[in-house]
């Protein structure tokens, strides 16, 4: 059984869509930096919530140009609920406790994909793609289309 994701990237890097390359220099909410996984989400919606919670200081007119892939994940994730999470998995301070839950899968993928909560929308999901996995090669991407930022979500008072 298969899994449909999304992920918005930003138009300069559709010559390597899957890349995990960003994730492993720089780290993230569930991995640190050096190793590389691959953010994707529930829906396209969510993957905009997503990518906004991190261009919201930037004005309309110098967002970047989005682009949205459909993909198909080779079988169905592991799915880990809120409730098994550490206490303090959303704070933006300090994302230790996250990469010490995930330790294990980090550095010995036993699967390809991780479902975890969105930070931003807790009752929707993530999921997190291992590149070091075995079928992380199977993701296949189904759909690529540009995806503008309706202004009206920047609008101010």
């Amino acid at each position: 059984m298969s899994r449909i994701v999304y992920r918005l990237i930003k138009e300069r890097f559709l010559e390597s869509p899957l890349s995990a390359e960003g994730s492993r220099r720089f780290g993230g909410r569930w991995n640190p930096a050096g190793v590389g996984i691959l953010y994707t989400s529930a829906s396209p919606e969510l993957a905009l919530l997503e990518q906004l919670v991190h261009l919201r200081t930037l004005p309309f007119e110098d967002l970047p140009k989005l682009v949205l892939l459909t993909l198909e994940l080779p079988d169905e994730p592991r799915i880990i609920f809120s409730s098994e999470l550490p206490v303090n998995w959303r704070d933006e301070a300090d994302f230790r406790d996250n990469y010490q839950f995930l330790a294990n899968w980090l550095s010995e993928p036993d699967c390809l994909a991780v479902g975890v909560p969105s930070a931003v929308v807790a009752e929707s999901y993530n999921y997190l793609l291992h590149s070091r996995h075995s079928s992380f090669e199977q993701v296949k991407i189904l759909r690529t289309s540009p995806f503008p930022i309706d202004p009206r979500l920047w609008q101010r008072s």
